[in-house]
């Protein structure tokens, strides 16, 4: 029997948002239990639907201005949108504002990919010009206090210590029909009386890994550019200072002095607020260091099956679950990782767990060395992993979570 028609809200790709990936690998298997209409905020535009997964004609995708009309609307074919089960997908970031603003006025059920929301509450607010928004947001979370900090903030009396501090969560969280996070972190700092109307949910690792099948690591090279040697290490995603790939460049420093031969290849795009060129000079890996800039999807699985090794760090964390880790994972790729937030949830003998070092990342270093020099670790480490990810984090298993967390927190109109 199939299950009642689904409205999720989200951005899509082509945005560069790991969110809108997320959500259009997920898709496919959301809409072999029910019709599924997406709302983003460009519509059903000709890069939108080149990018689309095939659904077998179940998936419908509205602008939110469309949305906006035919939710009002009655049918005999169907009840209106508005009377239909929601999702809403929320993220740290400006791609999620028209997200926020549509749960605000018709609550669902919210899935927490980060558990920080400052950011997201600026765009919403501060951004536009709307400094009242902003304080009404932080009375609500905290009361007078709230108030003070906010007034105090439009004083020029802040410190951007407060936006890791000031998670800005609650206002939702209070609202929502149910809700899913990826990671126990977030589900345990979750305010007590809401724990038991929150569900844990892994995130998937992507179906386009299959895209890769067969693909040895030696062509994988030779497609994008790559010496067949050395030993070759990567990391994932945008640029940024949490991304700590200034530790990573500084072990890798402490290698090459050792005398050790490598690669080390940054996929994702340079950020103007974070000099990147002057972290690889510092160490003396100007040679050593390839800094690719934003890769489409199949470009990005090529370089997974030609690396050797990920390192992928996080800190400070606002709890987001890696979704470029799961995707190397999920081929096999062995990876190292903080000891410490969302990642170190992992099973030991699925990643390599590294402290996190806020001086010299002598223990990273370390790490790193053992990986280059045994390979008997790299396959066994690999090995587990993608058994693991597959095991564990398909993307069935994540539309199934859905639809059953649905069923459990009926949704009423309001």
């Amino acid at each position: 029997m199939s299950a009642p028609p689904l409205v999720v809200f989200s951005p899509l790709p082509p945005r560069r948002s790991g969110i809108a990936a997320y959500t259009a690998e997920l898709l496919p298997a959301l809409c072999e239990g029910g019709p599924v209409t997406v709302v983003n905020e460009e519509g059903l535009t000709p890069a939108v639907a080149a990018e689309l997964p095939d659904c077998g004609g179940a998936l419908r995708v509205l602008s939110l201005a469309e949305y906006q009309v035919e939710s009002q609307a009655e049918s005999q074919a169907q009840p209106a949108l508005r009377a239909q089960p929601h999702v809403y997908q929320i993220g740290n970031n400006a791609d999620h504002v028209f997200v926020y603003k549509a749960f605000r006025q018709r609550p669902g059920l919210l899935v927490q990919h980060d558990f920080n929301l400052h950011y997201l509450v600026e765009d919403v607010t501060l951004v536009r010009g709307d400094a009242e928004g902003y304080r009404a947001v932080l009375q609500e979370e905290y009361g007078e206090p709230g108030n003070t900090l906010a007034m105090l903030r439009r004083a020029g009396v802040f410190s951007e210590a407060q936006k890791l501090s000031l998670p800005l969560n609650r206002h939702l969280l209070r609202q929502a029909h149910g809700v899913i996070v990826h990671n126990r972190w977030i589900h345990d700092r979750l305010p007590v009386e809401l724990r038991d109307s929150a569900c844990v949910v892994p995130h998937h690792y992507s179906p386009a890994v299959a895209s890769v099948a067969g693909l040895t690591p030696a062509q994988a090279r030779q497609r994008r550019g790559l010496p067949a040697e050395p030993f070759l290490f990567l990391s994932l995603g945008f640029i940024t200072p949490p991304k700590q790939i200034q530790a990573a460049l500084w072990a890798l420093g402490q290698l090459r002095q050792r005398g050790r031969q490598f690669r080390y290849v940054i996929v994702g795009e340079r950020n103007a607020g974070f000099d990147i060129d002057t972290h690889i000079r510092r160490h003396g890996l100007e040679d050593w260091v390839t800094v690719t800039g934003y890769a489409p999807e199949s470009d990005f699985f090529e370089y997974i099956v030609a690396a050797d090794a990920l390192i992928n760090l996080r800190h400070p964390t606002v709890g987001e679950s890696s979704g470029t880790l799961v995707r190397a994972l999920a081929l096999g790729l062995p990876a190292v990782v903080h000891n410490f937030g969302p990642s170190s949830e992992y099973p030991d003998d699925v990643v390599l767990k590294v402290p996190l070092e806020l001086g010299s990342p002598d223990a990273l270093a370390a790490t790193l060395d053992t990986l280059l020099t045994h390979v008997e670790l790299r396959e066994a480490l690999g090995t587990r992993a993608a058994r693991y990810i597959r095991d564990h984090c398909a993307v069935q298993h994540s539309a199934q979570a859905y639809r059953a967390w649905l069923a459990r927190f009926p949704q009423t109109v309001r």
